[in-house]
């Protein structure tokens, strides 16, 4: 990792020298090198890490400022702990270096007067980098534990809602038409010749069980089914949450933030809406054409969730009003309906994914969850307001770009 504790960076070859000197007569476990140019310091920085750089702040051909600018630049001052050395301190000075990425700034003659303190400077170096890779280390172990758990959290969303969920369907269906299939035997062929007056009690008794038993398990089985579409549903959020906290963010792009709510309104209403053709679509994307820079695929199921939830809350009819606009150098989009609407008790609890407020049972709880993950995802925010029987309203927030 570190190929030595201490680089120095000074023009001055004598005060380098005396420097490593001193470092190495007063703390003989350090290893130190140096180098007398700000290029020759920015390029050893590109190939080497040191625990502490002190570096000169006035040099001929680049100075101290220009060289922390060219690590800032080169994405190399965050994980360096640099020390201005100066003959003079200046509050434009101090500002300038703190600005530009250095940690603690000493001058030269301090190094004289006050040795222990310019050596607690770098000993604060060295303990600063020491706690850097520690915290370099539990983010990587975050950042494992969040893809293991992306990675199977999707798997679990693919088995339930794939192969698994067809096949017990499948299996489920064949099962309900042979059971649909004894039913119409029995009810055409065999119940018409059943008397009381030629078949014992026992008998009777038994092809009643039978009627029973035929009528519960096609009742069943529709029980059944509904509960394999409720994990269909589930297995399918799973899907997406693990899209949405995957690692890295998907690349964001420049998109028409009313073209894709659009989209995702002729995408739901093409298998959906023919459910309920009295609910009523409003349609109001003003003339600008709002640009944000976005995430296409996560706007889209954004939209696709929020316009289901709208539809599932109203009954056979109701307004479902779709509308974005700009305010302040902010694009706007709002998802409304005149549905059922959401307590005051459980508005607070929408976005977590445990949670979920359909009274007919439907939902997992995971689709708002995946929402609001998405839209933080492209830099945008999503709030929502809503009465009881008078509908719901969501409102997404994001930057507008020119």
């Amino acid at each position: 990792m570190f190929i030595k504790d201490i680089l120095i960076i000074d023009d001055s070859i004598s005060f380098s020298e005396s420097i490593k000197d001193l470092l190495e007569f007063e703390k003989p476990g350090w290893s130190i090198d140096k180098v007398h140019s700000g290029r020759d310091g920015i390029e050893r920085l590109k190939k080497s890490e040191y625990k502490v750089i002190l570096l000169d702040l006035k040099m001929p051909g680049m100075s101290g400022l220009e060289v922390l600018d060219k690590l800032a630049t080169e994405n190399l001052v965050k994980r360096n702990y640099i020390v201005i050395l100066t003959g003079e301190i200046t509050i434009e000075n101090a500002v300038n270096t703190l600005k530009y990425g250095a940690r603690d700034f000493i001058q030269k003659n301090t190094v004289v007067d006050d040795t222990d303190a310019f050596l607690l400077s770098i000993s604060k170096g060295m303990e600063w980098q020491e706690e850097r890779l520690q915290n370099e280390a539990l983010l990587r172990e975050k950042e494992q534990a969040i893809e293991e758990s992306r990675l199977l959290v999707k798997s679990v969303g693919h088995d339930m809602s794939g192969s698994y969920y067809a096949s017990l369907m499948l299996k489920l269906r064949m099962l309900k038409k042979r059971m649909n299939g004894i039913s119409e035997i029995y009810n055409t062929q065999i119940l018409p010749n059943v008397s009381e007056e030629n078949l014992s009690s026992d008998v009777m008794g038994a092809i009643a069980q039978i009627d029973l038993t035929i009528k519960d398990s096609l009742e069943r089985s529709d029980s059944i089914i509904k509960l394999l579409n409720f994990f269909k549903e589930l297995g399918e959020n799973l899907k997406e949450l693990g899209d949405a906290i995957g690692i890295p963010q998907r690349p964001k792009k420049l998109i028409c933030l009313s073209e894709i709510m659009h989209i995702a309104l002729h995408t739901f209403s093409e298998s959906r809406m023919t459910e309920k053709p009295d609910v009523k679509v409003m349609e109001d994307y003003g003339l600008d054409e709002l640009k944000i820079m976005a995430t296409e695929e996560d706007l889209f199921r954004v939209f696709m969730n929020l316009i289901e939830n709208a539809y599932k809350a109203m009954g056979n009819e109701g307004i479902l009003k779709l509308q974005t606009w700009s305010e302040n150098g902010f694009a706007y989009a709002a998802v409304q309906d005149s549905g059922c609407g959401i307590t005051k008790e459980n508005l607070a609890n929408i976005w977590r994914p445990d949670f979920t407020d359909w009274r007919n049972g439907q939902g997992t709880g995971l689709g708002l969850v995946i929402c609001r993950k998405a839209v933080e995802n492209s830099g945008g925010e999503i709030s929502v307001s809503s009465e009881v029987d008078n509908g719901t309203r969501f409102i997404l927030k994001f930057t507008l770009t020119d």
